[in-house]
């Protein structure tokens, strides 16, 4: 589990930048995915910084930059203004045949203060995009849908943001994302069921140093994810104070930036 508190994120390049990677995750950009997270958000108002118009706030869970897509929580007052409402949002921009840029939306409302379980995926045969969301105790996963009329709009060159829409100094809106994480996934399939629940069951259980990763144990627990397609997929419980360990095998390790780094 890593801990965000709304001034850096973590980030998983787009490309093999030092030819030690296998599968990058640059390879969405052309078929199916899948992103999965499990996230405790921040909801107390006070504690977060309005950075929509400083009325309401937006963070960026797991996103792609450039025209920011991806996972997002949602801090929004209601029409009275008597309460906050929280959301998870799953959102993507496509062009449409008629040459408009638009964006695709689609929001879960949400109701407690615990964990919640968070998949988003897109089929691009069938042009879908799915956000899947279940809260902490929550038996059954809410299910959003929407078809995308058009194609989404070329991502290349964009990295895979975790706690951001994108930590670079040169972007006006980064989004920080306040609270806790406790997994991710980026798949280059769209999960079944099966496999979301998979993913989910499992998780929590992945560890272990280099020797163990070539044991029984490992093939047994890692490997057998491959029909999933996986590109990259942690919990954190590996890591150094600079990086997380990446079990899809690819080498796509999760790294923890801050602006005042200078340039990734």
């Amino acid at each position: 589990m890593i801990t965000l508190d709304g001034t850096h994120g973590w980030v998983i390049s787009y490309t093999n930048k030092h030819n030690i990677s296998g599968k990058v995750v640059e390879e969405i950009n052309t078929g199916d995915w899948t992103f999965c997270t499990s996230i405790k958000p921040e909801w107390d108002v006070d504690k977060l910084f309005l950075n929509i118009n400083e009325q309401g706030y937006r963070g960026g869970v797991l996103c792609r930059n450039g025209m920011h897509s991806g996972i997002f929580n949602v801090l929004w007052p209601s029409d009275d203004g008597k309460e906050w409402l929280r959301f998870i949002k799953g959102e993507i921009w496509y062009d449409t045949p008629e040459g408009e840029t638009k964006v695709a939306v689609l929001e879960t409302r949400v109701g407690g203060d615990g964990w919640i379980d968070i998949m988003l995926s897109y089929n691009r045969k069938e042009k879908t995009l799915v956000l899947e969301t279940r809260e902490e105790l929550q038996e059954n996963w809410t299910t959003q849908v929407i078809k995308i009329d058009g194609e989404i709009i070329d991502y290349s060159g964009s990295h895979v943001w975790i706690g951001c829409a994108n930590a670079f100094a040169s972007c006006p809106e980064p989004q920080f994302y306040s609270g806790h994480i406790r997994c991710l996934g980026v798949f280059n399939s769209v999960l079944t069921e099966e496999y979301r629940d998979k993913f989910y069951k499992e998780y929590q259980e992945f560890r272990g140093i280099m020797k163990y990763f070539r044991g029984h144990a490992h093939k047994r627990q890692v490997y057998n994810f491959e029909a999933m397609k996986p590109l990259a997929f942690t919990n954190f419980k590996t890591s150094t104070p600079y990086k997380a360990f990446d079990f899809s095998g690819n080498g796509n390790h999760p790294i923890i930036y801050k602006r005042e780094w200078g340039v990734y």
